[in-house]
């Protein structure tokens, strides 16, 4: 859904939800207004609103939902017109359409730019995640429509036991899919555990290991370890889930922006709230993974001799997931080849 709440009818949308994405790399705090049809910029140190980003409608934006900063451009998910815009990541003026209707993809709710450098994104409206190249060009229906059950894919994750994590928002439920192929894997929770049906929205992973997802007037605490919800946390409407870069999940409920420690399950906030924004919804914090440990290129948590190949096509080709400015200088080039080797020997995230 993100941003377009239906009364619970799968496919008539009435909009009750307007802030729908919240997206961090450097300094600004960007901000999706659904019912105003723009984005905002907001101070990540202390919420208080910066400016107008990119101004109501700007290239057709329509409800926008997920955004994703790429370092050199803005993509927004305009879920009122099955499309991914691109946007001047400086001054916000629009750039074209990225990715259209074309390909299948309908009400865009969510985007991972993951690390084979792929961009995937959650099409609600036809219940698929579709994947594409780097300059937007088809790939592939990555997950196919009602696999496993899947219904309304919303929030999504990758996580690094291989499998992919999906919160269905019609079908109640946290799937679990092959990584490398897509494949339906398992069911990790449904309705028996208390999910519901239209309101199971984000999902996410927090620096405990854990996955966290919104459902039902709840936030979920799975242990995958144990395959278990180890805990819950009441929230009024929760529906975006985002790791921030301190590693503890942000929540986006009731028009504020919590916060749940991952360490002692407290909860904290609101960070961010009303205002000019209306209803917080889906938000989404880019770039986070890179930021938390430079050159870790499959992101593992760690610097290993799986990310060798990936740094090394990273600097001489440009292509998969920018995680290759190791001494975090703002370019990816040789002088990141020296600190690389330094936290590949000690095997940690140190700094450079």
């Amino acid at each position: 859904m993100r941003g377009n709440f239906s009364d619970f009818s799968k496919r008539t949308s009435v909009t009750v939800f307007f802030l729908t994405a919240v997206n961090v790399y450097g300094a600004p705090l960007y901000v999706s207004s659904d019912f105003n049809h723009e984005i905002l910029r907001y101070d990540p140190a202390n919420g208080q609103f910066m400016d107008t980003f990119i101004p109501a409608a700007s290239g057709g934006l329509d409800q926008p939902h997920d955004i994703l900063d790429r370092g050199t451009d803005i993509l927004v998910a305009s879920f009122g017109t099955d499309s991914i815009l691109q946007y001047d990541r400086d001054a916000g003026t629009f750039l074209g359409t990225f990715i259209n209707s074309a390909s299948g993809l309908s009400q865009p709710v969510y985007m991972v730019l993951h690390a084979d450098g792929h961009l995937y994104v959650a099409s609600q409206g036809s219940d698929e995640i579709l994947r594409y190249a780097s300059d937007g060009t088809f790939i592939d229906v990555f997950v196919t429509a009602g696999s496993g059950g899947l219904d309304g894919p919303s929030g999504f994750a990758f996580h690094s036991d291989g499998r992919l994590y999906v919160a269905g928002r019609y079908s109640a439920n946290v799937l679990a899919y092959d990584a490398d192929t897509g494949a339906f894997d398992e069911v990790i929770a449904d309705s028996t555990d208390g999910l519901g049906f239209g309101n199971t929205f984000g999902l996410n992973f927090g620096d405990n290991g854990d996955l966290y997802f919104a459902s039902n007037g709840q936030v979920f605490r799975y242990d995958l370890d144990t395959d278990a919800i180890v805990a819950t946390f009441p929230f009024g409407f929760p529906i975006g889930i985002e790791p921030g870069r301190d590693g503890d999940i942000y929540v986006a409920s009731n028009n504020n922006l919590f916060v749940i420690d991952t360490g002692d399950d407290s909860v904290s906030g609101p960070f961010l709230s009303g205002g000019v924004i209306n209803l917080l919804n889906f938000f989404h914090f880019s770039g986070s993974a890179c930021d938390a440990c430079p050159g870790d290129m499959n992101l593992n948590g760690t610097i290993d001799l799986g990310d060798i190949d990936t740094f090394v096509t990273r600097l001489t080709t440009g292509e998969g997931l920018s995680c290759a400015d190791v001494n975090q200088d703002g370019a990816e080039n040789g002088r990141d080849v020296g600190p690389f080797i330094d936290r590949l020997i000690a095997g940690d995230c140190g700094s450079p």
